[in-house]
């Protein structure tokens, strides 16, 4: 009976985790087609699915790296 109830727990944990995931591919397309690739840095799911200091590092090095290829391009 035991091995019935984790296997049942599983089973909605993984739908859980697809429901979730199709709601965050969702809202990227939303996103996209308002034209928030153009004005945000990533797209909405990456927020939810990071830290606040992961979202800051990866904002960061991603500034950073840009900052270098920037800087790539005025020097040629």
């Amino acid at each position: 009976m035991a091995v019935i109830r984790k296997c049942n727990r599983m089973f909605r944990e993984t739908i859980q985790k697809l429901i979730l995931h199709r709601k965050l591919r969702q809202m990227d397309k939303w996103w996209y087609d308002m034209g928030g690739n153009s004005w945000g840095l990533f797209p909405p799911s990456f927020y939810y699915t990071h830290t606040e200091e992961e979202v800051e590092r990866i904002a960061a090095e991603t500034i950073a790296e840009i900052e270098k290829l920037i800087n790539r391009l005025k020097q040629k």
